[in-house]
């Protein structure tokens, strides 16, 4: 199945994926969710509209929160994926410890991602040895990555281990990010684009003829739910 949805903003993006994952919790009231989540503007979007929205209607207890990707830093530093997350929602809606397992960014890179590899396989379900995440939450770059998977490591899409160590290539910043295997065997693999500069780079990862050239593309195309909620206005 595929789902591809325009919106007329940002936030009315946020808000159907929001819906989504608490409709898709209603419908299996007695288990734990498990949630990717990813950085940047438009996760601050989704997450500031989490808390001020759907707080009430959420049931925390039964989610678990992961991250897609970290960059190395600590979690105090502005471009910490999982501090941007705990200033907008964890902290503000109280969410304990326990239920969230953050990247650490602050450690050595190799040794983390390998730690963070063994968390993930061991507090995650699995299918024949890969992490079956609830919901992977995802953007897109203007140069077709996601997750940290640059255009020019795309042997993070196939190798074995659920998060390795990735190096943005124009600033040389180092990340930890999930591979492309537990990206594409979510249960929900949801891609959150927003802005008018993504118009671009989206036709071409939506283009079947291109499921190779970006990182993406390989991702949508080979997902087995992949779900778009895209606003591609300023």
């Amino acid at each position: 199945m595929i789902d591809r949805n325009l919106y007329a903003s940002p936030v009315q993006a946020s808000q159907a994926l929001i819906t989504h994952i608490l409709e898709a919790m209603d419908e299996e009231p007695e288990r734990p969710f498990t949630i990717a989540l990813s950085g940047g503007t438009t996760p601050a979007t989704l997450f500031e509209v989490w808390e001020r929205e759907y707080a009430a209607y959420t049931p925390w207890p039964r989610i678990y929160f992961y991250w897609v990707d970290e960059r190395c830093v600590p979690p105090g530093d502005d471009q910490s994926n999982f501090g941007l997350a705990h200033r907008l929602l964890l902290g503000k809606v109280g969410i304990p410890a326990s239920h969230y397992y953050r990247i650490v960014g602050e450690g050595a890179p190799e040794e983390e991602a390998k730690q963070y590899s063994s968390i993930v396989k061991t507090t995650v379900p699995t299918m024949d040895g890969v992490p079956v995440f609830d919901f992977v939450l995802l953007g897109i770059g203007e140069d077709g990555h996601t997750s940290s998977i640059f255009p020019d490591h795309q042997e993070l899409l196939t190798t074995g281990e659920p998060y390795e160590v990735s190096v943005n290539p124009y600033n040389k910043t180092v990340r930890i990010c999930m591979t492309g295997r537990p990206l594409i065997e979510a249960r929900h693999t949801c891609f959150l684009v927003t802005g008018e500069n993504k118009c671009s780079i989206l036709k071409e990862i939506l283009d079947k003829n291109k499921e190779e050239v970006y990182p993406a593309s390989y991702i949508w195309h080979h997902a087995r739910n992949p779900q778009l909620y895209a606003s591609l206005v300023s």
